[in-house]
C-alpha cells in the first residue's frame, strides 16, 4: 500500500539525552538494523510484524520505542490503512529516514520520559533489542511509561535476546559471551533482561504476560544473510567497546577469539542462540 511521502517530524528539543547505547550509529549499523528486522520478523515472529494477540483498526495509534532506522514502523505502514497512526521514538535521530508516509512520525524521545499528553493513547507499543541501550533503572521507568501510554486493554510486545551464562558449545564461545556480559555490565546495562522482564512486567501492572523463547541456529546454512550473519556483525560492532574497556587486549585477540568461536559454531550441533518474545 502506497502512502503520501513527507519529511519526518523530528522533535529536537532534547539534544542532551544521555545514552548508554553500546553500538554505533553509522551506515553499517543502518544496514545491520534493517537486515535484523527482516530476519527477526521471519524467523522469530513467524513473519508477523504484530505478534501480540490483537487486531489494529481504523483510528488506532501505534508506538515503537527505540525505533532505530524506523524499519519496523515503515514496514508496518505498508501493511495497514493510513488511518492508523505510527510513531517511532529514539534518542538518536541520525538513523531516521528522510521521506516517510503521511501516517508516520519519528520523534527524538526516550521511553523513560514520554509526553504527559500521550497517556492512554496507544493500542500497541513495540520494542526490540534495547538490551544494549537501557540500564536497570531505565527499564523500570520505561516500562512504567509504556504502561501509562497504553490504552486500557492495549498490548506491548518486546523482543530481547537471552545472553546465556553457559552455552555448552565450546570455550571460545563461553569466553566471547563472558566478554559480552561484562561489556553490558560495565555500561550499567542488564545482560539478563529476559529474566528481569519476566518479573518486572507483572509488578508494573501488566497482565496476561506471555513469554516465548525461540532458538536460532548459529550454523552457516549457505544463505547470504542469516541469523549467524547478524551475530557476526553484532560482535564486530561491539569490538571497539570491548577494546576500549580492556575486556580484550588487542584487535588480534578479538579476531582470534572471533574465528575460534565461529569454528565452534560450525562444529557443534548445539550451536544456537535464544531469542525471547514477550507480550
Amino acid at each position: 500500500m502506497l502512502h503520501e511521502s513527507r519529511s519526518p517530524e523530528v522533535l529536537l528539543r532534547a539534544p542532551s539525552i544521555k545514552t548508554h547505547y553500546i553500538l554505533p550509529s553509522d551506515k553499517s549499523e543502518i544496514d545491520r538494523l534493517n537486515l535484523q528486522n527482516q530476519l527477526l520478523t521471519r524467523e522469530v515472529c513467524d513473519g508477523k510484524l504484530v505478534f501480540a494477540p490483537m487486531e489494529l483498526e481504523h483510528g488506532d495509534q501505534v508506538l515503537e520505542s527505540g525505533t532505530g532506522t524506523g524499519i519496523w514502523v515503515l514496514s508496518l505502514a505498508e501493511a495497514i490503512p493510513p488511518t492508523i497512526s505510527l510513531t517511532g521514538i529514539d534518542i538518536n535521530t541520525r538513523l531516521f529516514r528522510q521521506e516517510v508516509p503521511s501516517n508516520v512520525s519519528f520523534l527524538q524521545r526516550s521511553v523513560t520520559n514520554l509526553p504527559d499528553e500521550w497517556t492512554e493513547r496507544f493500542k500497541l507499543v513495540n520494542q526490540r533489542l534495547l538490551i544494549g541501550g537501557l540500564t536497570r533503572k531505565e527499564w523500570e521507568k520505561g516500562l512504567q511509561e509504556i504502561h501509562r501510554v497504553l490504552v486500557p486493554g492495549g498490548w506491548v510486545q518486546c523482543l530481547e535476546p537471552c545472553i546465556p551464562l553457559k552455552t555448552d558449545i565450546g570455550p571460545h564461545t563461553e569466553r566471547m559471551f563472558e566478554v559480552l556480559r561484562n561489556l553490558l555490565s560495565n555500561n550499567g546495562l542488564v545482560h539478563n533482561i529476559v529474566e528481569v522482564l519476566g518479573s518486572r512486567l507483572p509488578r508494573t501492572g501488566f497482565v496476561n504476560v506471555q513469554i516465548h523463547t525461540i532458538s536460532l541456529s548459529a550454523h552457516s546454512n549457505g544463505d547470504e544473510f542469516s541469523h549467524r550473519t547478524l551475530m557476526e556483525w553484532f560482535f564486530v560492532a561491539l569490538k571497539p567497546g570491548m577494546l576500549a574497556t580492556k575486556l580484550l587486549s588487542s584487535e588480534e585477540e578479538f579476531e582470534k577469539l572471533m574465528q575460534s568461536m565461529l569454528k565452534e559454531w560450525d562444529e557443534s550441533p548445539k550451536a544456537a542462540v535464544a531469542t525471547t518474545t514477550t507480550v
